[in-house]
């Protein structure tokens, strides 16, 4: 930063200091020209109007945008307020932009009173008109970029005098709120391995958490200089900041357990101690991060300053190592977004054009027809040409019901899975059998055809074909290898079928092969229920890792191809590593009567999702551990790494 100080702007360019919003608007905005306050996707500026308005006792009017109600009540306003120099503010202006050219021609000709002011709030997007970001003062707003930066941007957001005031141990208590916010959001980075989404937490949660810490430290301390950190009431803090501050945006459960671990962590007695540990082991060589010892905010602010500008991930409870996924999911949606981006030129419109190969003419050279067709064309006619190389080309045959196997559950599961991939095979095969064909000028072409065509040239999976759920964006090739896997594996299951029940429980399931994984483990719980003469509700669910296959009892089924993020299975216990993905090369899961359970050690609950976008959770397994940190550290099960 200092070389662009020098270059540009001097000692000051870059500053750690607040825009002075109140500033801006009294003294470099006019009535007529309205505020733009401009921000990324999850991050809320009008909580800044609304403080500014409440500091200097100015009527503000709040309006969302985004149906006609609210239109007519944002002319309203304006027109109201322009008159009695009043403030408006147009809440998420970006979700009508067609209205937004009216409002720019009702601002030009419109005569306001000196005092008026109109802020318009939006995420950054292309849609916003050019003459309304030409006629208004522009204000762009996001979140700091490390820990650092955003635990100077919210000490700075908040008034020396509220952090200094009495009790002497409120700046503290202000600190580990600086410092929990910028855990939490630091980790939105690292989705979805930091938080399973990207929550929106903002300054409304950092607004809400400080009043709260005012009111209960005013509460207990009753006027005192001094409170005693064991009187401090962490518990309602916890439960507060847990459940509905922040707690309040989450809806996974894993998510809410990483939430409680650390407001457990952060909001305490210990965190008084001179030698409480903010972070273990912030690098390689086994170095800690010590909270600063200081009652007063120019303490705090001198520690936030001596921090080092960029941070590694350990400092957010994250393997070192986490970076690296963070740049498979860029690398990963870069090249989506560049096959998206091919454009057929105009030598290829011929592939559109409605040519009648029916004729002898066109029957008579294959050599003419060849040279008339685009690149695009015979790269895709090679592509379709791997792809029937690679899918199974076997026809399915239909699984037969009979009195006895259509009361045994797991048949009737697969039976649906048999039909589903049977169903879809014939689709796939069909459709890239006609494309072969128009790419070889046998074949015309029809609309359904060319909406094929036209999604298969960029890498995109035709909708007719996702019939099941993959991670959003996943591109054709991976698609077809990942389905060809589904398809041998119902092979198998028709196989097992027709050798008899026994066989077909003891099959080895690749779990994330399946169209519906949840079924599965229900079927499975339904079986032993049903086989042993037991409630579904009398069942546990319990998983042992094993090397290779191993013999099965009448409760119990094999599981393969799962993959464990952070961790590794050693010992017979989970513990925690640098490895972004390991294999659990044959997991058995059995169905225990909870009386029968016997409960040895320590156990951890880790999430099975379907896939590395975390956004279907499977099922919860119980391993046993020694080791904890496992929910700060993302670790979970994945069904298949297709991304």
């Amino acid at each position: 930063s200092s070389g662009i100080n020098a270059e540009y702007g001097g000692e000051g360019f870059i500053s750690d200091e607040q825009m002075d919003l109140h500033a801006i608007t009294k003294n470099e905005v006019k009535g007529n020209t309205p505020v733009l306050l401009c921000c990324v996707t999850g991050y809320d500026a009008s909580g800044r109007v609304e403080d500014m308005a409440t500091d200097q006792k100015q009527a503000l009017s709040n309006i969302a945008i985004g149906s006609a109600e609210g239109f007519s009540l944002a002319e309203k306003a304006i027109n109201a307020a322009a008159k009695s120099g009043k403030w408006v503010m147009l809440k998420n202006v970006h979700l009508a932009p067609g209205w937004l050219v009216q409002l720019e021609k009702k601002l030009h000709a419109l005569k306001t009173h000196p005092n008026f002011r109109l802020f318009l709030t939006l995420e950054i997007t292309p849609k916003i008109p050019v003459n309304l970001l030409r006629a208004g003062r522009i204000l762009v707003f996001e979140p700091p970029d490390g820990i650092k930066a955003n635990l100077l941007r919210t000490f700075n957001s908040i008034a020396g005098g509220r952090v200094n005031r009495a009790p002497n141990e409120r700046a503290r208590m202000y600190f580990l709120l600086a410092w929990f916010h910028a855990i939490v959001q630091e980790r939105l980075r690292y989705t979805p391995l930091g938080w399973s989404k990207k929550y929106e937490f903002n300054e409304s949660d950092l607004k809400c958490a400080c009043d709260t810490i005012d009111r209960w430290v005013d509460d207990t301390a009753q006027g005192r200089d001094n409170l005693p950190p064991n009187k401090i009431p962490w518990g309602a803090l916890c439960t507060l900041m847990s459940q509905s501050i922040y707690g309040g945006r989450i809806d996974n459960n894993f998510d809410q357990l990483l939430m409680n671990d650390f407001v457990k962590r952060i909001f305490q007695a210990g965190t008084f101690e001179s030698d409480f540990q903010l972070v273990e082991k912030i690098d390689e060589s086994g170095n800690s991060l010590v909270i600063p010892d200081g009652l007063r905010r120019e303490d705090f602010l001198r520690w936030m300053h001596k921090l080092p500008d960029t941070q590694t991930p350990a400092w957010l409870g994250l393997p070192n190592n986490a970076d690296q996924v963070i740049l498979q999911t860029k690398a990963t949606t870069f090249i989506q977004k560049l096959l998206k981006m091919q454009a057929v030129t105009d030598d290829e419109d011929l592939a559109y054009q409605d040519l009648d190969f029916s004729t002898s003419a066109s029957r008579k050279t294959s050599v003419i027809g060849s040279a008339a067709r685009p690149t695009w064309m015979k790269n895709l006619e090679a592509n379709v040409k791997q792809w029937l190389g690679i899918i199974p080309q076997e026809d399915i045959p239909v699984l037969k019901r009979t009195v006895e196997n259509i009361k045994d559950p797991l048949y009737r599961f697969f039976e649906r899975e048999v039909t589903i991939g049977r169903n879809l095979l014939k689709t796939v095969l069909t459709d890239l059998r006609d494309i072969e064909q128009v790419c070889e000028l046998k074949k015309k072409q029809t609309n359904y055809i060319r909406s094929l065509l036209s999604d298969l040239q960029k890498g995109i999976v035709p909708k007719s074909w996702l019939r099941y759920t993959v991670p959003s964006g996943v591109t054709i090739n991976p698609w077809v290898i990942d389905f060809s896997e589904r398809i041998r594996q119902i092979l198998r299951i028709v196989e097992a079928a027709q050798k008899g029940a026994t066989a077909l429980k003891e099959l080895t399931v690749w779990l994330g092969g399946l169209f519906s994984q949840e079924a599965y483990v229900t079927a499975t719980r339904q079986t032993v229920a049903q086989v042993k003469g037991y409630s579904l509700e009398e069942l546990k669910l319990q998983v042992s890792i094993h090397d290779s296959p191993v013999d099965l009892d009448s409760n119990s089924f094999g599981i393969s191809g799962l993959k464990l993020m952070g961790a590794r299975h050693e010992g017979g216990k989970l513990k925690v590593t640098e490895d972004i993905m390991s294999d659990l090369v044959y997991t058995k899961i059995s169905w225990i009567r909870i009386c029968d359970v016997k409960e040895v050690g320590k156990k951890i609950t880790l999430p099975v999702y379907l896939n590395n976008m975390r956004t279907i959770l499977v099922e919860t397994l119980d391993f046993p551990t020694d080791e904890d940190k496992f929910y700060q550290r993302g670790v979970a099960i994945l069904c298949t790494s297709l991304s």
